[in-house]
């Protein structure tokens, strides 16, 4: 079982609207710094406009440039970001890439201690996912995790579902009900 992730890999209408939205966002700075730039020049040359426009004409400036650069930090951390996952043989290779490094490891899948489903709450939307438990915290890594529309499925087919990827695995199964929201 391959398990691959990238930082920037979008399809269809996701994809569209990242790098349609991410286009006019950077000329929409460009454009601003490039006013305001203008701005500063009348100001010297025009005495009749107020002082302050000085002022804002650097905030807008300053403002601009310090949103393009966090903006170009955001587009490559997540271009530089790879995840893969193999599980074959009885063995987890793991190998993470950030603009940071590589991390990477390998170990027996009977180090494992299980495979959980567990439930979560995101923003107010109800999922789930089944994840390979490990003694370590930063081994433990989610196998499965369904799409938006079967998020809602029964817990028949999520307890069958889990049942698989055990004996898949051949690692024991457990399963954490989902916790009730507590009203004060």
């Amino acid at each position: 079982m391959k398990l691959a992730e990238k930082g920037l890999d979008f399809k269809g209408r996701t994809a569209f609207f990242f790098w349609f939205s991410g286009l006019v966002a950077v000329l929409s700075m460009v454009w601003v710094i490039i006013l305001s730039v203008k701005l500063l020049q009348f100001s010297r040359t025009d005495p009749t406009l107020p002082s302050y426009y000085v002022t804002v004409a650097f905030l807008c400036i300053a403002v601009s440039a310090a949103s393009l650069y966090s903006f170009y930090r955001l587009f490559k951390t997540r271009r530089a970001f790879s995840k893969n996952i193999e599980i074959a043989d009885g063995t987890v290779t793991y190998c993470e890439t950030t603009d940071k490094g590589k991390r990477e490891w390998q170990e027996k899948l009977r180090k494992f201690e299980g495979i959980a489903l567990r439930h979560y709450d995101y923003r107010g939307v109800d999922s789930w996912y089944i994840a390979l438990i490990h003694k370590d915290r930063e081994r433990c890594f989610p196998v499965f995790a369904p799409d938006y529309d079967s998020r809602l499925a029964p817990e028949t087919e999520k307890r069958e579902l889990l049942a698989r990827y055990g004996s898949m695995f051949g690692l024991v199964t457990s399963y954490e009900k989902k916790e009730e929201k507590k009203e004060a």
